[in-house]
């Protein structure tokens, strides 16, 4: 009795030793969500930033829950993974032991391919990560079988097939009927009873080119003269390209004729468009429009185009370390690899078209290569010939942890102005109605703030991803220094490379052929000018 009472010796009366510590708290799950929209389906899907910002709350609400991310892709299809890169992230992400669940909208969503729904579905599962499908109910950590998503799947999969068929045969009808799909082109809109109508602003540019080129001037040579012109593009700027003025002789569309379907799209799964060389209709509407320039001219310009094309050597598209991440200081623009009389050079995309355009000079490879080495030496060289290796640790491992914490601040900032939106709504038709429209557009301009600071910030994460090859080599190499006796002269031959120099470098910023700003993986800067030394 007395031991029902008081419990054994030792226990209390709820049965805890008072020698046993305290119980721990259960570990919180980790929980991502992916997001993807696409053009044809946003409607019903709901917007963009609807469900990141259902997830972003229903995460954050739930108790035993911690956010991991919000992983997406805007205007993305789901028939295939290859171009899904926030998709490939998250997965990689998974492998790395960083989720435990994954939240989706509906299996639509996640993926339209079978086999890619159904091998990704597996290996999250063996790897111990449940996906939470919303639309279908479905939580893969607790399925007898694989059946009813398999099922889903394939659903979704013939959702997408019946898709790209009824948009085919709307298409093959609007053709029938001679009613070809307007693309806005330079000279020509569309007005209230959808006739294509001239734009005689524009129209002098189309016609100017048909002459030039009729005189002999290649496409690049016309390029230059607009810019020098100061003609605009559709969109306003005046970059003209040699690939903008010979899509413009091109385009038969310019003698008031229209060839339907010169291209289709070859598979409902890889969306990949393929000329038209028979294998579907093709429909002529002759004298749709008013035209701009005549059909013997038009033919005359073909002939031309023909007699100058070089052979197609099918030559493959490199990518080289400093590809796409080398930004011009003048105009904005990229830097384009060249080789000239075996010099590698980089030179600006909008030099290269007119110096109208930009005047920055070419760059030899080298001089940024050192350029590189002497800003990585100023931020990692303790002493000559010493370096602090595990800084240069650090910084790689560290890399994706900061991401993670600022964006984290972001999403809990745009959290807590979300909330305050709700606040001021519920007091609408209160005793403070009066300031509640001067609250929520202040409450609005700071949420657009918040957003923009996100894109911008997320645009750079998507720049780090790619670089993650860079940093797991980098990270081998000083793994292998480490076992060598003298390793800072082996690192000396290592900083030789730039690909082993991009595992921190993610951007460069040429201000002059000799100055350059580095832009490292933890967002900070280092100016070197190779000018003073």
């Amino acid at each position: 009795m007395a031991e029902a009472l008081f419990g054994s010796f030792g226990q209390s009366a709820g049965g805890l030793s008072l020698m046993d510590p305290p119980a721990e708290q259960p570990k919180k799950l980790r929980v991502a969500a992916y997001v993807r929209v696409s053009s044809l389906l946003d409607e019903q899907e709901g917007s963009f930033d609807n469900q990141k910002t259902h997830y972003t709350q229903l995460i954050r609400s739930t108790p035993g829950w911690k956010m991991v991310d919000i992983y997406t892709d805007q205007g993305r299809s789901g028939t295939s993974m290859a171009k899904r890169p926030g998709f490939n992230r998250m997965i990689r992400h998974a492998y790395e032991k960083k989720i435990d669940i994954i939240l989706c909208k509906s299996v639509s969503r996640f993926a339209r391919n079978v086999l890619d729904a159904i091998n990704t579905i597996r290996e999250l599962t063996e790897l111990g990560v449940r996906i939470i499908f919303d639309k279908e109910n479905i939580d893969t950590g607790d399925m007898a079988s694989e059946f009813i998503l398999t099922m889903l799947s394939a659903t979704a999969q013939e959702e997408s097939r019946s898709i790209s068929e009824n948009i085919n045969w709307a298409l093959e009808k609007r053709y029938e009927r001679g009613e070809p799909v307007f693309v806005r082109k330079l000279g020509y809109q569309k007005n209230e009873k959808k006739e294509w109508i001239i734009i005689e602003e524009e129209a002098h540019i189309v016609r100017e080119a048909f002459e030039e080129a009729l005189d002999g001037k290649t496409p690049a040579q016309i390029a230059k003269q607009f810019i020098k012109k100061k003609y605009k593009k559709i969109n306003g700027r005046t970059d003209w390209s040699s690939a903008t003025v010979r899509l413009i002789l091109l385009n038969r569309d310019y003698t008031g004729d229209v060839i339907c379907q010169k291209y289709y799209t070859e598979n409902y799964l890889s969306h990949k468009r393929v000329a038209n060389n028979g294998e579907r209709n093709q429909y002529f509407i002759e004298n749709h429009h008013e035209p701009i320039v005549n059909r013997e001219t038009f033919e005359a310009v073909q002939r031309e185009l023909e007699r100058r094309k070089k052979p197609n050597k099918n030559k493959k598209v490199n990518r080289y370390p400093l590809s796409s991440r080398i930004q011009c200081g003048k105009c904005g623009g990229n830097l384009h690899r060249f080789i000239c009389k075996g010099v590698v050079r980089w030179r600006c995309e909008n030099n290269v078209r007119s110096k109208e355009l930009c005047t920055m000079g070419s760059i030899k490879e080298e001089v940024i290569r050192e350029a590189m080495q002497d800003a990585f030496l100023e931020r990692y060289r303790m002493a000559r010939l010493i370096y602090d290796m595990d800084r240069m640790k650090k910084d790689l491992t560290r890399a994706v942890a900061a991401r993670d914490f600022s964006y984290n601040r972001l999403r809990l900032d745009l959290e807590q102005i979300l909330l305050e939106e709700n606040i001021a709504l519920i007091n609408a038709n209160g005793s403070e109605a009066d300031s509640t429209d001067e609250k929520l557009e202040e409450l609005a301009s700071k949420r657009a703030s918040v957003e923009k600071e996100l894109k911008i910030r997320e645009d750079w994460w998507e720049l780090l991803d790619q670089d993650f090859a860079f940093r797991e080599e980098a990270n081998t190499k000083l793994k292998e220094l480490d076992a060598v006796r003298d390793p800072s002269k082996q690192l000396q031959k290592e900083l030789q490379n730039i690909s082993f120099l991009r595992a921190w470098v993610v951007r460069v910023k040429a201000i002059t052929p000799m100055s350059f700003c580095m832009h490292w993986i933890d967002d900070k800067e280092t100016i070197v000018d190779l000018r003073k030394e």
